[in-house]
């Protein structure tokens, strides 16, 4: 086994990675003998901005290995989408593991945010390039927002400059930069500047104006995150975006990428879900299968695959000796449509756009109703897994075998807004959007889980922790996830100081979270 190369921040492996990257970008030319004169570093000249926004765009979307370690493994059972149904994997019971963690972390640092900040230095300093240096600055707020969101603090002012040493940077001082770097970004586009990234953004196309909606309503989503802790702030960022009036507002421009043998023909170019549900390690929980079916909700089959007719949920957080007492098979998984290799993943969907304005009305800060906003963001969601499914039938080999049937009308739809516990309720309103907005996110765990912390919403099971060895006691979901171990080691001082007030543990609350 080959170990992998290891450093602070992943500063080794980024020139590494950096090198390696250099042999793809050059590996037609035949230039050997130049490579060799430079074996641990990438002259600019040679470096190729649009691939390595690509890989950036693709990668920070997460491929199945960090998809399944932080998302699947950490948020997805954290928030109660899935369930662990095998006996070794022990995140479920909010056990952490170090090795998952430490992968996130590097692979953030050390390739597609590096990518990130690689495009912004090639490009800020040639004008024509200004659209490309907007897009690559968007896309590293996505990025790093995750982060801050998984960890708290995190290294974020002088990371990227190739220091061994990063102090870790206030999530508030994160977030307020973030808001800016959106709002700078978006107001430097120049739609006479014809350089873009073309084909090789793969999930625009290079347009100016669905990143721009893609900014704003990602900018729209962090200032409600922050809505808490520092309302002022968030009311002037949600207002501004508003009356900008440029977000995501419909389906096809949602933040969404495409996957399938179809789309760039590599085998491995596939729905990360379909990767980790071919493992067999995991069913749909309990929480949300029942909840689903108490209210009737027309996504159920979307979603989830019936056992012998019945759909059901596996309890989570089992010990192993539970996990191993029963059979995995009388659970039930995830559909074709959801988890598919030809399905698509979302960074940021109408729906919760919708979802987003409803908080926001609700609060004042947004025109409209409540109401509105809610209905939308519900009817959003099940007519944008509908337009997947018809895409799917015209693209999945042998469809017709593989995916279920799924006959959705406008009645239907109607008769579930109309269901006891999902009519707009003014009195339960924030849960009833939270909620809605979890339901939507569906495999967008990262996402759910930082709703939950902040709000509380939606409600879920305690997990038995019948051998004791949860580290949040079983009765309180974990609030963010422990550094890497290496950290202690490789970046002491720094890391000690950022766990002097915020310890290093998963009940401890980031910023944000403030109920």
């Amino acid at each position: 086994m080959i170990r992998r190369l290891q450093n602070i921040h992943g500063f080794t492996r980024t020139v590494f990675k950096t090198v390696l990257l250099s042999l793809v970008f050059t590996a037609c030319t035949g230039d050997f003998e130049e490579l060799n004169e430079s074996p641990t570093g990438l002259e600019e000249s040679r470096a190729d901005e649009d691939l390595l926004f690509t890989r950036a765009l693709v990668y920070g979307m997460l491929r199945y290995t960090e998809f399944q370690r932080a998302q699947h493994l950490y948020a997805h059972h954290y928030i109660q989408y899935y369930s662990v149904a095998v006996d070794y994997f022990p995140t479920g019971r909010y056990i952490t593991r170090d090795d998952w963690l430490t992968d996130y972390w590097e692979e953030a640092y050390a390739d597609y945010a590096m990518n990130c900040q690689q495009v912004i230095n090639l490009t800020q300093d040639e004008p024509e390039k200004i659209n490309k240096t907007s897009i690559a600055r968007i896309w590293k707020v996505f990025i790093m927002h995750r982060i801050t969101d998984f960890w708290g603090d995190v290294p974020y002012f002088e990371a990227f400059q190739g220091d061994l040493m990063i102090a870790y940077d206030r999530q508030e001082d994160i977030y307020r930069d973030m808001l800016l770097e959106l709002e700078d970004a978006v107001n430097q586009f120049d739609p006479s500047r014809t350089l873009n990234f073309s084909a090789n953004d793969v999930m625009y196309g290079g347009s100016i104006d669905r990143w721009t909606r893609f900014a704003n309503s990602l900018r729209l989503r962090l200032a409600m995150r922050i809505s808490g802790v520092d309302p002022v702030l968030a009311e002037e960022n949600v207002r501004e975006v508003l009356a900008d009036n440029r977000l995501i507002e419909n389906n096809e421009q949602s933040a969404i990428m495409n996957y399938g043998r179809d789309f760039g023909g590599a085998d491995e170019n596939v729905q990360p879900m379909s990767l980790i549900k071919s493992f067999n390690e995991y069913r749909f929980s309990n929480t949300l299968i029942d909840y689903l079916q108490d209210n009737n909700d027309p996504r159920l089959p979307v979603y989830a695959t019936p056992v012998n007719g019945n759909y059901v949920g596996l309890t989570n957080g089992l010990n192993p000796i539970e996990v191993n007492a029963i059979n995995r098979n009388d659970f039930s998984q995830d559909s074709d449509i959801i988890s598919g290799a030809y399905s698509p993943s979302a960074a940021l969907q109408y729906a919760e756009v919708c979802f987003l304005k409803a908080e926001a009305a609700l609060r004042g800060w947004a025109a409209g109703s409540p109401q509105e906003h809610y209905e939308d963001g519900i009817r959003a969601s099940i007519n944008y897994w509908l337009e997947v499914y018809d895409n799917l039938q015209g693209r999945v080999p042998d469809a017709g075998n593989v995916l279920p049937v799924i006959e959705i009308t406008s009645a239907d739809i109607d008769a579930f807004l109309d269901e006891p516990a999902i009519r707009y309720d003014d009195s339960n309103a924030l849960a009833q959007i939270i909620t809605q907005k979890w339901v939507a996110n569906i495999n967008n765990g990262f996402e759910s889980w930082a709703e939950y912390r902040r709000t509380g919403f939606p409600v879920l099971n305690p997990i038995p922790n019948t051998d004791g060895l949860s580290e949040t006691g079983g009765s309180t979901v974990p609030t963010r996830v422990r550094y890497p171990v290496e950290e202690r080691t490789l970046n002491a001082v720094n890391y000690e100081r950022a766990v002097q007030n915020n310890p290093d543990l998963v009940t401890t609350r980031v910023w944000w979270d403030i109920d």
